[in-house]
């Protein structure tokens, strides 16, 4: 999402298609890519197809209830915002909801226009702010792992220097106790010339 031009997508999930409706109408304006489903199953599907970025789905519909749905949603795609919208006042079905599918925010029908746009924006932003703190995070764990991989390597070099060094200073040791010798003999070799000379 750190591309300028990208669109969120959004999918409503819903079995009444008047909501659904209004949903799109109020949403697509934002400039979102916006998708629909009128099952849980139906909107499973959706997920396994298009990237999508934030789900709402509706509490009480048949076969699978928003709290089912967005469950399954937190299962296979844990990075997809969720949020739950409520139409009656069963507390005990919205907290469930909220633990097993650990949702964003849940928000109660009839919904207000400029709240619901605000919500949907802060959990898109906090959803970006997680992705760039993971991709920042990825970032900076594979530079740690280059900068030991380049420490490895230069100590080994370092190593090889080190060595490459010890074998000069010794064959320069060696050279210079060899030349060493050589002077001494030549010294003796002359002195003993010299004496024969005198003699």
């Amino acid at each position: 999402m750190s591309d300028s031009t990208y669109s969120p997508a959004l999918l409503f999930v819903d079995d009444e298609p008047g909501i659904l409706s209004s949903l799109r109408r109020l949403f697509r304006p934002q400039g979102y890519r916006i998708y629909i489903a009128e099952s849980g199953a139906a909107g499973l599907e959706i997920l396994a197809k298009e990237s999508i970025d934030l789900v709402i789905s509706d509490m009480r519909m048949p076969e699978m209830d928003g709290a089912a749905f967005l469950k399954e949603v937190r299962n296979r795609w844990p990075k997809v915002m969720r949020i739950l919208l409520t139409g009656y006042a069963d507390i005990t079905s919205t907290v469930a909801a909220i633990n097993q599918g650990e949702i964003y925010r849940y928000i109660a029908k009839p919904w207000d226009d400029n709240e619901i746009v605000t919500i949907v924006r802060e959990a898109l932003e906090r959803l970006h702010l997680e992705l760039e703190n993971q991709r920042l995070s990825a970032l900076t764990q594979a530079q740690n792992d280059e900068l030991k991989a380049l420490n490895a390597s230069l100590e080994h070099k370092v190593a090889e220097r080190t060595a490459e060094l010890r074998q000069a200073l010794a064959f320069v040791e060696q050279s210079h106790g060899e030349l060493k010798k050589s002077f001494l003999t030549s010294v003796q070799v002359f002195a003993g010339v010299i004496e024969l000379r005198s003699g």
